[in-house]
Formats: structure tokens, sequence, C-alpha cells
């Protein structure tokens, strides 16, 4: 790894302004919801079909990054279409145009994760775990920042006025990133080779189907989705609404999990070069789902904001783990495409959590939907065993030319 690489560097910035808007609604989700008269399956309805749509976006994402390469224009495009859908969410009248804007909320991020993530794995082949983890440490500034400065923001301004405004710093700095990576064209061309043929996707698209351990990995990773997502959807909800938190402190306890996990990943990616990805994975996983059972009990505990530490610490440590372990397992000329399935069977899961928590807290209460997520994340140390570490060298080559 290079001591200086300014394209990291603008990659991780990039992903930290693809994680904005999403941490921007969750804070705003327990206001907009009032305003709205959304009941708790409302608000997990509206959330998952937000994930939901992601799943159909991210397989075209992947087959633009392996078909198109051209990495900095299409990272310079999904930053510039992130904060669009925020934008309009905020002239949102009623439940239905909310569900319709929310359609739109994950095309920016689903295309930059497979253009971003496959060219980390192909320029840093050997310390893919800490290229990635780093990646994703912008993804954690992004959402550690974004708390706390929209729930200062929420205490002058209604929520409307939050999500417009925002979306204007937003198109700036992506102008800025997308100049800067078209600069530095030359060091994102190599993520370019290799391009594969429409008819050549499609065979790409069958070998990897047919690849258990992939498929498995992609379960996995989908269930942790559905404890993050369930739980960044309803967390600032039951902090708003059942313990009547302000705006501000709301935004507090949502950073202080975020935090936490800014230099998790880095430590998780790089035991995992070392040490390998299945221990690291166990550790968390499990981890993870104690510390949400201790969430409920401590609920109203002195002991409540350090649990959240724990937990962000643990939960944020999986991710970049995980998308190394697939990278391991993945041909090499369809890296977008393996990060595009990923991903997508991520939005496929995550968009189940909220739905099912809101079914769960107005039929039983809130806490009881942490229990659910719990459960999740516990669930998925069993597929753990199931996956290999590695690929033999025959099985992990390029998927082969179509006739």
């Amino acid at each position: 790894m290079r001591k200086t690489d300014p394209i990291l560097v603008a990659l991780t910035f990039g992903h930290g302004i693809t994680h904005w808007y999403p941490s921007t609604l969750y804070i705003v989700l327990p206001y907009l919801a009032k305003d709205l008269g959304l009941t708790y399956s409302q608000v997990g309805l509206l959330m998952g079909w937000n994930y939901f749509t992601g799943f159909f976006v991210n397989l075209p994402g992947g087959l633009i990054v392996d078909m198109v390469g051209k990495s900095g224009f299409l990272l310079g495009l999904a930053v510039a279409l992130t904060g669009l859908p925020y934008f309009f969410l905020g002239f949102s009248a009623s439940y239905v145009v909310a569900m319709i804007v929310v359609t739109f909320v994950g095309i920016g991020n689903n295309l930059w994760h497979p253009a971003a993530l496959s060219f980390l794995a192909k320029r840093y082949p050997d310390r893919k775990g800490f290229a990635i983890a780093f990646h994703t440490l912008g993804a954690h500034l992004g959402d550690t920042l974004a708390p706390m400065a929209i729930g200062v923001a929420l205490t002058f301004l209604i929520w409307r006025h939050v999500l417009i405004l925002n979306f204007l710093p937003g198109v700036f700095i992506g102008f800025i990133l997308w100049r800067l990576l078209v600069k530095a064209g030359t060091a994102l061309d190599e993520a370019k080779g290799n391009q594969l043929s429409l008819k050549e996707y499609w065979v790409a698209v069958k070998t990897m189907a047919q690849n258990k351990s992939i498929l498995l990995l992609c379960c996995l990773s989908g269930m942790r989705s559905m404890t993050q997502n369930g739980l960044f959807t309803f967390l600032p909800i039951y902090l708003a609404n059942e313990l009547k938190y302000s705006p501000i402190l709301v935004g507090t306890y949502m950073t202080v999990v975020q935090a936490a996990g800014i230099f998790s990943s880095l430590i998780s990616g790089s035991i995992s070069d070392r040490k390998g990805r299945r221990p690291v994975l166990t550790a968390g996983l499990l981890t993870t789902s104690l510390l949400l059972v201790a969430l409920v009990i401590l609920r109203l505990n002195f002991l409540f904001i350090g649990i959240l530490a724990f937990l962000g610490f643990f939960m944020f440590s999986l991710g970049p783990v995980m998308v190394a372990w697939m990278m391991d397992l993945a041909p090499q000329n369809i890296g977008g495409t393996t990060v595009s399935a990923l991903f997508g069977i991520n939005s496929l899961f995550a968009g189940f959590a909220p739905a099912i928590c809101g079914f769960i807290a107005d039929r039983f209460g809130i806490l009881y939907s942490f229990y659910f997520l719990a459960f999740t994340v516990f669930a998925a140390n069993f597929l753990v065993y199931l996956v290999p570490d590695k690929l033999s060298k025959n099985e992990r080559v390029l998927v082969p030319k179509a006739n």
C-alpha cells in the first residue's frame, strides 16, 4: 500500500458523501413520521421499500461497471445522484408521495459501491481487507457527522427545510470530487481491464449464481444488513418517541453508535488479512447479538450510551471483512457484478427488517423489535462455518468468454 494515495483518499471522501444522506434520513424519520401521522408499521414499510428498491438497482450498477469501466465518471455521477431524492422528499405531502420518492433514494449509493469496491480489489489485491476498510472509514465519517449536524439543524428548522437545504452542499462537494477523480483518470483506468460484452456478462452472472460459497456469503451479509438497518430505523424513533429525547440528543446518541465504528473497520480489516475472515466475523456477530440484548435490558441505565458505543464498534467491524471475503471468492473479471450481488442481497434482506420491526413494535412494543434484530445477527453465525476461506487457484479464474 502506498504511503500516500490520493485516489484512496478521494474514494474514501466520496464514500462519506454517499452515506451522509441516508444518515440524515434516519434522524429526520421520527419527525417525518409524526408530521405525516405514520404508525410504526407504516414507517417500517417506508424504509423497507427504500431497501427493496436498492435490490433492483444494484445489479444494473454492476453491469454498467463491468461492461463500461470509466470509473471516474461513474463515481462522480453516483455522488451527484445521491442527494437528489432526499431533496424531493422534503416536499412530500403524504405517505404515498414519500413512498414514491424513496424508490429512487438508493440509486447513487448502489452505483457507487460496485464501481469503488471492484476498483479497490484490483488496485490492492494483497491488502483488500485494509483498502476496503479504509474506504469504509469514509462511510463512518459521513454516518458519524450527519446525525449530530442534522440534530442541531432540527432545533432551528423543520425537517422539510433540513432535507431541502441539505442537498446544496452535496452538489457542490460532488462536483469537486468528480473533477478530482477525472483528473486522476490514469490511476482509475487500472479498474477498466477485462470489460465484458453483454453476452459475456450473462455468462459471468450464471457462473457466479452457481457458486454456492458466494451465495452463502451474500445471505450472511444480508442477515447482518437486516440487523443494522432495522436498528437504524427504529433506534432514533425509540429515543425520540419513547424516551422523549431532543433532536440534538437523538443525533448525539446516533453519532456515538457511528463514531465507535470509525476505527473498528480498519482494525477488523487488517486482522482479517492476517488471521482470516472467519474468526473475525464469528467474534463480531456473536458480540453484536449480545450487545443488542444488553441494549434493551439497560435502556434506562447509565451504561446505555456505553452499550451503544460497543454495539457500533462490533457491528461496523463486520462489513469490510464480508466484502473482502466476497472478493476473495469472486472471479477476477466480474468484481463490479460480485459487489452488486452482495449489496443487492443486502438491500433485499434489509427491506424485510424495518417492515417486520414495525409490525412487532405496533403489536408488542418497540423494544421487542430489538430482540428480533438480536436473533437475526445471532443466526448469521451458523452460516459463517459453511463458507470456505478461499477458493482454489483453479476455481478463482476469469469468467470464460462467451462463444
